[in-house]
């Protein structure tokens, strides 16, 4: 099962309303309510959202304002457009950091500014997310994004680097690592999905939504900002971190054209869990980063790493949630540097 969910939050009776809403409008009266302001105050956003969705960005203005240099678009040899950012000095030893689910390469804005000291910086929009878009083939398994990583780096002529992977990139420098050994030096793994959860219980709202089109059909038509920061704010244990830019972010790449039909793909994949001995065969010096908040990748999914892996080390952060990188950047670099410092 695909574990690297998005939070998606719905009011108090927002999918009440909603089936009461089409049980109460007759079809006649839809293109009044559309042009009436009072309409608009509803408990899932706009009535005008619901019935048509949010409008899409402009990819042109999106370009504009998350973009520019030092981003730079490459095109893979699979036909993929990539949207990239590589800093530094390119003679420096290269580091690839890869986000998470629903995020994108901004996500590491931090970190960057200080690595780039040390290390050639190698981050990228995973398909379907930021500025890179929906991926041309329409495939979104975890060996797709595993290819994808494989083809930048071949792009870029790097030989070794060390891998950094957040949440669902996580997993994916995991798998990555796992056909690749001699490629990558070290990995540093944040709140990595991939581990089983550990628990039982009945799937998200959201998870179940997913799973069929009226599901779809009302995440389209409510998905709002302010559901976009309550998303963000269930990532991070202190929720006031969570600022306007952050959301804002969010909000407009989601409505990249063609991205929520492309997550709605992603979520119909099958992504097995690891097993102890695909972990167990992994030689590579793995630093693990949780915090011991997190209520997406809970701390016991790095416990259960830690305990798999021959060659890591466990860093268990207090009061931060599912994003080290965002809610406490400066401990996440001294513990990579750290770290680093003793192999």
């Amino acid at each position: 099962m695909l574990a690297d969910l998005v939070v998606i939050h719905f009011g108090k009776g927002a999918l009440f309303d909603a089936c009461v809403f089409w049980g109460s409008v007759g079809l006649g009266n839809i293109s009044n309510i559309l042009k009436s302001d009072e309409s608009l105050n509803r408990p899932m956003g706009s009535i005008r959202s619901l019935i048509l969705g949010a409008k899409s960005e402009d990819v042109d203005g999106l370009r504009e304002r998350y973009g520019a240099p030092p981003s730079q678009y490459i095109t893979l040899s699979n036909g993929e457009n990539i949207h990239l950012r590589d800093e530094g000095d390119s003679e420096a030893p290269p580091i690839v950091l890869l986000h998470g689910h629903s995020e994108d390469l901004h996500t590491w804005n931090q970190l960057v500014k200080h690595l780039v000291e040390d290390f050639r910086v190698i981050r990228f929009d995973l398909r379907r997310h930021g500025l890179t878009g929906p991926a041309l083939d329409n495939q979104y398994g975890i060996e797709s994004y595993v290819s994808d990583l494989s083809l930048v780096i071949e792009h870029l002529g790097i030989n070794s680097c060390d891998l950094v992977g957040h949440s669902m990139g996580g997993r994916i420098a995991v798998k990555f690592t796992m056909e690749n050994p001699n490629t990558v030096r070290n990995l540093v793994l944040l709140a990595a999905s991939g581990a089983p959860r550990g628990y039982e219980g009945s799937p998200p709202l959201a998870m179940k939504l997913m799973k069929n089109s009226l599901g779809r059909f009302l995440i389209k038509r409510m998905w709002s900002r302010k559901m976009a920061k309550d998303t963000l704010i269930d990532m991070v244990h202190d929720g006031s971190l969570v600022t306007d830019e952050e959301v804002d972010r969010m909000w407009e790449f989601s409505r990249y054209p063609g991205s929520m039909d492309a997550m709605f793909r992603e979520f119909g994949m099958v992504w097995d869990d690891f097993i102890p001995k695909e972990i167990e065969k992994i030689k590579t010096s793995t630093l693990l980063i949780w915090g011991e908040e997190d209520t997406i990748c809970p701390v016991e999914m790095g416990i259960w790493y830690n305990s798999h892996l021959p060659n890591s080390t466990f860093i268990r952060l207090p009061e931060i949630g599912h994003n080290p990188q965002f809610e406490s950047p400066e401990v996440c670099l001294n513990e990579i540097f750290s770290w680093l410092g003793t192999l």
